[in-house]
């Protein structure tokens, strides 16, 4: 299973989005804490808290990310915003889950789609826009 700890190798190599990508990770560690702790607990109003955090975090990331391209006149962008789109979607529909009769399922999904962007999204899109603009900007 994935750790959501910060590691050196998930930088793309630009501060403040680098900072951002730290807060998502710090955001779904405590999705992950609830997880290990397991059924004991009620976690129903901890995680509606975790999911919004995430929502407003990313859509906040999001925006900030897509300026910054926009200044480099990123030529993927439109494809760019409809993955954050789809990311935001996606935790909005995570949300409207019956969350109460299944939490840890809740949890164990939205981890399970945190790790998947983050490998597919934030560790290999990212890292192309970051190409681009080591390329092309002097």
């Amino acid at each position: 299973m994935f750790s959501w700890s910060w590691k050196d190798d998930y930088s793309i190599g630009i501060k403040t989005i680098d900072e951002q990508h730290k807060k998502l990770i710090e955001i779904a560690g405590k999705l992950e804490d609830m997880l290990h702790t397991g059924e004991s607990l009620d976690y129903y109003d901890y995680i509606i808290e975790a999911i919004n955090e995430l929502k407003e975090y990313t859509e906040y990331h999001f925006r900030y990310e897509e300026e910054k391209l926009k200044e480099f006149n990123y030529p993927e962008l439109e494809e760019h915003r409809i993955q954050h789109l789809y990311f935001v979607n996606r935790i909005g529909k995570l949300a409207m889950k019956d969350i109460d009769n299944d939490q840890l399922e809740v949890i164990s999904e939205t981890l399970d789609f945190l790790a998947r962007w983050f490998f597919s999204h934030i560790l290999k899109i990212d890292t192309k826009y970051v190409d681009y603009i080591d390329k092309n900007v002097d």
